[in-house]
């Protein structure tokens, strides 16, 4: 007959009795790291001045424990490191009264240090809640100096490592830097555009160059000249024959836009003189020739957008409308062919270059 040994049945039921400790122990531990951290505050649980230092401990996310000293036992740094041990907390705090106010204990054990600070008093009566209230955020800020010290590139070594939660709630952040001035905008700015004139009444639209010159004293009004030069004519094809009509705009007026780092809207008033010569036709009352001109001062309105790539060089495109009040009336042969200038509009599109 064959006898087994009892051992594997024992070590079986060692584990599943200890399974429930060793899963109480675990639970522990885990409380235990995300429990926040304590600090011990030595004070009868009475004491009006070391409970505000628990309500300003705990404002602070901190898990404050009051710990009751012995009648006859002294205020020193043995005792303190002591109570912070035996309390399982980062620091300790005792404040005992003084000569000329409150004499503030401070057992660090992340830092190592103990801090023995007077703080003389001046609120008044010894049991006004003021005073506690103003001695408790004296000593809170005393230990935020102390555990402070743990950020250093060579922290003091000490009994604890500082722990990513107390950097979180003890870390000073520096106030963000102001973003610098922008650069002030050029006070004169000249533009170069190509561009398109058109009029309805028959005849085509016509190629134009867009010179403008704008001088800004103010981010916001300035003053604008512009000629818009003729590069073709406005023409119209008739059996056996053609003519062709070259329109230039020089104007001068009003600009006003708004501050923008990027997207710079603006819009121009002011009056602009209208020059047309043509060929083939007559202008109005014409020419014996063949070849006419004219001139006539209007107003107009032109509507801008410009994108700023740097501060002195930008995109721009502009609108102008205007209108000639009687229109101008194209001859040919004693006969109307076509109206011009009510309204017409030139649209151009280029660049926006900064000099001052």
């Amino acid at each position: 007959m064959t006898h087994r040994s009892p051992a594997p049945l024992l070590l079986a039921l060692a584990v599943l009795a200890a399974g429930p400790s060793l899963s109480a122990d675990a639970r522990a531990d885990e409380a235990h790291e995300e429990s926040p951290s304590a600090i011990a505050v030595v004070c009868p649980p009475s004491d009006r001045f070391g409970l505000r230092v628990v309500a300003e401990l705990e404002s602070l996310g901190f898990r404050a424990v009051i710990l009751n000293p012995a009648a006859d036992e002294p205020a020193s740094r043995a005792s303190l490191e002591a109570a912070a041990r035996d309390a399982d907390a980062i620091a300790a705090i005792r404040a005992v009264p003084s000569g000329r106010g409150v004499e503030v204990w401070i057992a660090d054990r992340v830092t190592g240090k103990t801090v023995l600070r007077e703080i003389a008093d001046g609120v008044g009566d010894a049991d006004a809640p003021d005073r506690a209230a103003a001695l408790a955020i004296r000593v809170v800020e005393l230990l935020r100096a102390s555990l402070l010290e743990a950020a250093l590139p060579a922290p003091p070594p000490g009994e604890l490592p500082a722990t990513p939660e107390i950097r979180e709630k003890l870390s000073v952040h520096a106030p963000s830097a102001p973003p610098p001035p922008s650069p002030p905008s050029p006070v004169l700015r000249v533009s170069l555009a190509p561009g398109a004139l058109l009029s309805p009444g028959g005849l085509g639209a016509a190629a134009s160059l867009d010179l403008g010159l704008a001088l800004m004293p103010s981010e916001r009004v300035g003053v604008v000249a512009f000629a818009a030069l003729p590069l073709t004519g406005a023409r119209l094809e008739r059996a056996q024959r053609s003519v062709d009509l070259s329109v230039q705009l020089t104007g001068v007026g009003v600009r006003l836009t708004t501050r923008a780092d990027r997207w710079a809207p603006s819009a121009d008033l002011g009056l602009a003189l209208v020059s047309l010569r043509g060929t083939g036709m007559t202008v109005r009352s014409g020419f014996g020739n063949g070849e006419s001109s004219a001139m006539t001062v209007v107003p107009f309105l032109r509507l801008g957008l410009a994108f700023a790539v740097t501060p002195r060089f930008r995109l721009r495109a502009d609108i102008l409308a205007s209108a000639i009040a009687e229109g101008v009336s194209i001859q040919s042969a004693e006969r109307d062919i076509a109206t011009w200038g009510q309204p017409m509009m030139l649209s151009s599109a280029g660049v926006d270059l900064g000099w001052f």
